[in-house]
């Protein structure tokens, strides 16, 4: 049997091509269409994302930290970020040397804007390995619309609202290595999952879970076959589960602690489960029930999780691929942290090509066993193909249903509305109250206007400049000033306190100043 791609037919897969007389060389016109999609949806993340940043809605959690990671990287400096405090060498906060691949972009273009650039093309560049998944099983058209259901659908749309973070990587990285795997693809199999690895600490689990779906895949087609599992296919998932537990560990224990003055890794937020991850696992096998209660309680809990199953109609669970979403769903809903367990952010991003790579498997699986009964099902209405259109005509609905009824919540939605390309009264104060903060000084700024700064200043959040700053900029129409930093009220008076001066207000923007020494390092910018 042939592949569409020209190799043997991999167990699971329909030989869809040969079947409709498609040439192993994907045809020039479906390339032409993927790529047109492509564009498409990195020119809609990229104007909506610079819009957002034109109308002070980016912020220094997280774009004004990239910002100046990335900045650092560009000179062959340590990236230390400012924003988390002077002389914070940030890999001991999270493990992420594959920024290290965003710096020459710096090189061309030294600013924040480059990354929301470079972000939207990683998501579009992702659309590609999905297409070619499914292209395998359903044939040419319905990867079309696939990969173009996947590149709109809102885990990703929902990374595009929230500024700049590591794990755009991820996605595309996510998309690959499971199309790797199935194409027995060894060794881009291990080059995704070393790249998964320097992208950050916690995908030490997903590329375990791949050796898991390497090594049973291989013992089951054995089975299956009546033959004895090659020794070596064996042998790749149980180094590739290896390598997922040794990258972990070696992040956690190792880097992190060395970058971090030896307090270690900080992000352990699971106090149900308990102190370390030792009593977790142990706590997981002892009380399975109260992990599952966990899981969905509160109901925002099993609201995002709807959600996120809804995306392929939930075909997505009956696919093996599912289980790489375990440790992304765990570390969220098992954490204490409640932002986590909503739809906001980027959380849901990394799980959009696995659930779109189940929801496919799932449904070729279905159109395989329809297609072997000659008759059909419901008085044979019911078709291999009708099925397949059936599927993606649900998902396009449910799509179209969530960019109509909750509009606001999508930026798609909000690119036709006229108020996003409007700059509102706040926006204009802030364009005129920028201008009074001179180049290359210390200065400490609200969340939101730490991005417009970072170019040309030392930028800390409000009161963590070590007393080093000369100028500060307050915005009063936020509820606070940023992450654990004070609202604007008392930041303003603690600015007073220490000297400061308003010298410029414009609506809810307040400057203000103080003559101090500068330190050194806010000048070596």
């Amino acid at each position: 049997m042939i592949r569409s791609d020209g190799g043997p037919a991999l167990d699971g897969e329909a030989p869809v091509a040969v079947r409709r007389g498609l040439t192993a060389r994907r045809p020039t016109r479906e390339q032409g269409i993927l790529g047109g999609l492509m564009l498409l949806v990195f020119g809609l993340y990229a104007v909506y994302a610079l819009t957002r940043h034109k109308h002070y809605l980016t912020t220094g959690f997280d774009l004004g930290i990239f910002d100046q990671v990335v900045r650092d990287y560009s000179r062959f400096q340590a990236p230390i970020v400012p924003l988390k405090a002077p002389g914070y060498n940030l890999l001991g906060d999270h493990f992420h040397p594959i920024l290290v691949l965003w710096a020459p972009l710096y090189w061309i273009w030294d600013d924040p804007r480059m990354l929301l650039l470079a972000q939207a093309a990683l998501l579009a560049v992702s659309m590609m390995p999905i297409h070619r998944f499914t292209r395998r099983r359903l044939g040419g058209t319905a990867a079309l619309w696939v990969a173009g259901l996947y590149g709109l659908s809102w885990p990703l749309q929902r990374m595009v609202q929230f500024d700049v973070h590591e794990i755009a990587f991820a996605v595309p990285l996510i998309a690959l290595v499971i199309d790797a795997v199935d194409r027995r693809a060894r060794w881009l199999t291990w080059l995704c999952c070393l790249g998964l690895l320097l992208t950050r600490e916690d995908m030490g689990a997903l590329v375990l879970l791949i050796g898991v779906l390497v090594a049973v895949r291989e013992v089951r087609l054995g089975l299956d076959r009546q033959l004895r599992p090659r020794r070596d296919d064996v042998l790749h998932g149980l180094a590739l589960m290896a390598l997922g537990v040794f990258g972990y560990w070696l992040a956690t224990s190792v880097v992190i602690p060395h970058f971090s003055d030896g307090l270690g890794f900080v992000y352990w937020t699971f106090p149900a489960l308990g102190p370390d991850p030792a009593s977790a696992l142990r706590f997981m096998i002892t009380q399975p029930w109260s992990v599952l209660v966990l899981l969905v309680t509160p109901f925002r809990k099993t609201q995002t999780l709807l959600a996120l199953g809804s995306s392929t109609l939930f075909t997505a669970l009956g696919s093996r691929w599912i289980l790489l979403t375990a440790p992304f769903l765990a570390q969220r809903f098992l954490n204490s942290r409640e932002l986590l367990w909503n739809t906001n952010f980027h959380y849901s991003a990394v799980l959009a090509p696995i659930l779109f790579a189940a929801g496919v498997e799932t449904v070729n699986g279905w159109r395989r066993r329809l297609a072997k009964r000659p008759e059909g099902v419901l008085g044979g209405r019911l078709t291999s193909g009708r099925l397949v259109r059936g599927w993606l005509i649900g998902c396009v609905a449910l799509w179209t249903a969530n960019m109509l009824l909750v509009a606001g919540d999508y930026p798609l939605s909000r690119l036709a509305m006229r108020a996003f390309w409007t700059a509102d009264s706040r926006a204009e104060s802030i364009t005129r109250m920028l201008p009074l903060i001179p180049r290359g000084v210390c200065v400490e700024a609200d969340n939101a206007v730490v991005p417009q700064l970072t170019t040309k200043d030392y930028v800390t959040r409000i009161n963590r400049s070590d007393d080093m700053a000369t100028w500060m900029i307050l915005d009063f129409s936020r509820s606070d000033t940023g992450w654990e930093s004070p609202t604007p009220k008392a930041a303003y008076a603690q600015a007073l306190e220490r000297g400061f001066v308003p010298v410029g207000q414009d609506g809810v923007i307040v400057v203000l100043h103080r003559d101090a020494p500068v330190d050194p390092v806010c000048t070596e910018l």
